[in-house]
């Protein structure tokens, strides 16, 4: 398992990844308004994630194939953690989370947590900073993290 910088040639790869890990871990959780939201939003949000000039996004390679994707925007935003589901449990999102972080000084991070996803921040030290939201069907809880 590496931990790598994501390229351009990375970007179907990683959208197929991320198409594949939201079906089973983040589209259950929306009405049928937040899956069509998620898909017309997220998908053609991965590729802003590429512009070196913003963000800072790895890409977790096991035998070949992306099993983990993360971008940090400006430093301070953490606009999306995805590890497969086959690997989830092993400390891979840690680990991934852990390496994003650490290209970073901020002292605080921020992010709007998937409601399945709230328990992991969590044990890495996020803390809830508002109530369960909704954005055009997609549900989230804002969070944040002060080292």
């Amino acid at each position: 398992m590496d931990i790598q910088q994501v390229d351009v040639a990375d970007l179907e790869p990683v959208k197929l990844f991320i198409s594949q890990v939201s079906a089973v871990d983040v589209l259950p959780n929306f009405n049928d308004q937040g899956k069509v939201e998620y898909q017309a939003r997220v998908f053609p949000d991965i590729i802003t994630t590429f512009d070196t000039e913003r963000f800072q996004t790895l890409k977790v390679v096991d035998s070949g194939e992306v099993i983990g994707f993360a971008a940090l925007r400006d430093g301070n935003y953490l606009t999306h953690l995805f590890v497969s589901k086959s690997v989830q449990g092993q400390g891979i999102g840690k680990r991934l989370l852990g390496t994003l972080l650490n290209t970073t000084d901020a002292k605080e991070i921020s992010l709007r947590s998937s409601v399945n996803a709230v328990g992991f921040y969590e044990s890495y030290g996020f803390e809830v900073t508002g109530s369960e939201a909704d954005f055009n069907g997609i549900r989230f809880v804002p969070m944040c993290l002060v080292r």
